[in-house]
Parts: C-alpha cells; structure tokens; sequence
C-alpha cells in the first residue's frame, strides 16, 4: 500500500486528497459537485477517476480507501442536565467531540415546553446526563421517567450517575424505546468523560449516514466507516499540536473554520487557572470545539449582521444600510455567491472577521472577579491566553491568502470592563491552503507521520513538495 484516497462528502462537494504514504506528501486535491441526495456513488467515482489519472490502475486498486462526511449537517443532538455549568456543558463539549450540532438544551427537571421544545427542534438523538457517581439519582429518574413516557421518538443516550443506571435502562426498555448506555460523563468533581458518549454518538452518525442515498453502496468501497468530517478535524488538529515519537508536533493553537452556514472553532491546550483564578463550572477538553450557527458567511448572514448591528457593520463597510440589506439578501438566497466588486469584497471581509471574532469569544473562557466572602477572581471556561498560533480554513480565507492574516487575528480578546476574555493578545497565523485536515484526521489512525507531514506542508511549516491541485478547494 503505497497511496491513501481521502475522500469528503458534502452537501455542495465531493472532495478528494490523494497521498503518496512512501514519500508523505500530497499528489493531488480535487472536488467534484456533490450528488449525495440522488446517489453519492457518482461523484464518488468522479473521485476515483481523477486519482487513477495520477497514480494509476495498479495503485489505485491497493491504496487505502477512506471518507468522512458532512453531508447531513452532522447530528442534531438535544441536551438534558442538571444544571447549565457542568452536565450541559459536559454534554456540549461531547456532542461536539462527536461532530454533532447541538439543536436543544434542558437543566433540570425536563418539563412539558422541553419536550415541546425538543420535538420541535427535530433533534436526531438525546443526550440525557447529570449527577456525579454516587450523587444525585432523584432528578435524574424524574428525566428518564418524563422521556420515557413521551411521545419523543430517537434514540436517547444516557451518561449520568451510574447509581441508577439499570433502572434508567429498564425505564426505556419497558416502554420500547432505543437507549444506549455510557460511562458517568462527569464521574466526579473536575472530571471530564467524554470519550465513551462520544463513541456512541459517532456510530449513530454512521447507522444514520449510511441511509443517505447511495452511501451504503459506497462504503463497500472503502476500507473503514465514513465518519464525521468534524471529529476527523478535531482527530487531525490534536496530532498536528502533540505531533509524534518522530517528529514534533506545533504545540498549542487554535482553529477556526468558516463555512458558509457555520463558523467552527478548535483549541488545543491544557486548560490552566488565569492569574490564579478559581475555576467553576464542567471541566474544559485538551481538544475542543464550539460550534457557531449564526455565524456565517452566505446562509447565516443575516444573523451574523444583526448581532454585529446593522448601523455598525455598515458603517466598517462604508456602506449604507439599504446597501448592506441588498448585499446580505444576496447572499442568503444564493449560497455560492461570488463577491466580484471590491465593495463586495469587503462585505464578506468584514464577516468573516465578525464571525472569527465573535465565534473566537464564545468559545473561550472568561475571567471576573466576584465579591462574595471578599473579592475574588472567578474563571469560568477555558483559558486561551497562552496561544500563539492560529489556523485557518474555508474558502474566504483559501482563495484570499493576502486577506487571510487581517480575518484571523481577530481572534484577539476584546476584553471589556466587566470580564476577561481569555483569548490570545498576540499570534501568528497560517492557512490550511491545499483543504487537507479532514483527509489528516482519516489518515491519523493508520500512519501518524504522513498525516502530520502532510498538515505541515498544507500549512506552510514542512517541506513543500509539487503536486496536482486541479481545483482550488
């Protein structure tokens, strides 16, 4: 096996990175228009046809064949707690471990409008945790009884008190419902145990993924399961900061990815006190992502404009209002939009560095000082302050590499008089130009030191070695 084919399902593309493993680097990266809601086999072998071009019959038939997917937007997961600051945000932080997309969340004892709230977010699965091993059972059962008694028809995964955790099985079981079991997702105090929800989350994105038309056929072309393109990202950027036994990795960073709907955001590093500061709440992940829904550059504009204020973004874009009104319509009602007019251009500038700046404070943690039994400084998420690296990827920032550096360092706090917020205050940035963290991420499990190279060449950090970009991704 001398070649890995790494392949991404879309909904807009079918994109296709092709890896010499003997020499780790890339041969080519190319994408074709996605046909997974008619049949993913088409441009799958549109896919085939361009690697067997490059490397041959004889090393296509041996390379090592695997895909993520994106395609369906990632699992819409629902959250039940017992409070906002530890379970929930547990829950979040496994959900989005998973690749998912969080649709809902309920504290405490679910009610009537949860369950409404619930069905009407058209979650896929519910993720039902709280209390730590050995505490709280009462809330807990009072959440499974209500479910369990519902007309909620998904899969609900449990990863709470382990105390009461056949009971919760034998709740659901007996009204016929789907419930899977995990270990206690906070065991204790300052712990966090994603891992086992996170796996079940991913093989329900399978069992779903397969059912999208022609995709089951296509897995039996590939030589492991089609997963998340999300936890492929979050799998890649962790190896890129530790690196491997060979080779060094970059050590702490950040990411930010913006799409056209969603702009996501990674973070790898230990989560540390800020000066001193007494950490509350769910513990923070080494590797973590956050997603932002409002935050993008062609679908979620509009929402993206209405939080910046409408007054305010135009006046950064020396527009008027009825201008900006016009140009965010635009954009909403045609997705590949291509700003062409240096006007234009400027608008998607200006949102893609409200969506890195905005996307970047709701991920990072934050720092204030409380008067309770005498003044105090409280931290409450994750500490970002010791970055100063930051990655990124999407086609605003692929095809205007000039521009790249003035979007992405709009990570920077924007610290105000009330908080903190943790984030870097000086970094260096780099772009993901040839599009290859999703296919580094597939490739991790079976050779580290290709899938590390290959991110460092993308990157600007490794050795550049030629090869046949057919597209710009």
């Amino acid at each position: 096996m001398r070649y890995a084919i790494l392949l991404d399902f879309g909904s807009t593309y079918t994109k296709i990175v092709c890896v010499d493993l003997s020499e780790k680097r890339v041969v080519l990266t190319d994408k074709f228009p996605s046909t997974v809601h008619t049949d993913a086999g088409i441009s799958l072998q549109q896919c085939f046809e361009a690697a067997k071009c490059v490397i041959g019959d004889d090393d296509f038939g041996s390379a090592l064949k695997l895909s993520t997917s994106s395609a369906a937007g990632g699992l819409r997961i629902a959250v039940s707690g017992l409070t906002k600051s530890l379970s929930i945000e547990a829950g979040r932080n496994a959900s989005f471990g998973a690749g998912g997309k969080i649709v809902y969340t309920a504290s405490g004892l679910i009610s009537e409008k949860d369950l409404q709230g619930i069905e009407g977010s058209q979650a896929e699965i519910l993720l039902l945790c709280g209390g730590y091993e050995g505490g709280n059972s009462k809330a807990v059962l009072h959440n499974a009884e209500v479910l369990a008694d519902s007309s909620l028809n998904i899969p609900i995964i449990y990863a709470g008190n382990s105390r009461v955790a056949k009971d919760v099985r034998m709740l659901f079981a007996g009204r016929g419902r789907e419930c899977f079991m995990a270990e206690n997702i906070i065991p204790d105090v300052g712990v966090l145990n994603i891992e086992p929800t996170v796996a079940i989350m991913r093989d329900l994105f399978m069992n779903r993924i397969t059912n999208m038309k022609g995709v089951g056929k296509v897995k039996k072309l590939l030589d492991g399961p089609i997963i998340p393109t999300p936890a492929a990202v979050l799998a890649a950027g962790q190896l890129l900061c530790d690196g491997t036994a060979e080779e060094s990795g970059i050590g702490p960073y950040m990411m930010a990815d913006i799409g056209g709907a969603t702009t996501d955001i990674y973070s790898f590093i230990e989560n540390r006190s800020y000066e001193g500061a007494k950490q509350v709440g769910s513990p923070e992940p080494f590797a973590k992502r956050t997603v932002e829904g409002d935050m993008g550059m062609r679908e979620s504009s509009v929402c993206l404009v209405k939080e910046v204020g409408e007054e305010n973004f135009a006046e950064k874009c020396c527009i008027t209002k009825e201008h900006l009104r016009d140009a965010i319509e635009n954009r909403i009602t045609d997705r590949k939009y291509i700003a062409e007019i240096e006007t234009e251009k400027e608008i998607d500038l200006q949102i893609a560095c409200s969506a890195v700046e905005i996307s970047a404070r709701r991920h990072a943690g934050y720092a204030v000082k409380e008067f309770h039994d005498g003044c105090r400084l409280v931290q409450h998420g994750k500490n970002l302050t010791e970055i100063k690296t930051v990655i990124g990827t999407g086609g605003i920032l692929v095809n205007n590499l000039q521009a790249a550096p003035r979007i992405l360092q709009n990570v920077r706090a924007r610290p105000s008089k009330a908080e903190t917020v943790l984030l870097p205050s000086d970094v260096k940035t780099f772009v993901d130009e040839d599009y290859v963290f999703f296919a580094a991420g597939l490739l991790s499990d079976y050779d580290q030191e290709a899938a590390l190279a290959i991110m460092k060449n993308s990157i600007g950090t490794g050795e550049k070695n030629g090869y046949q970009n057919q597209q710009t991704i």
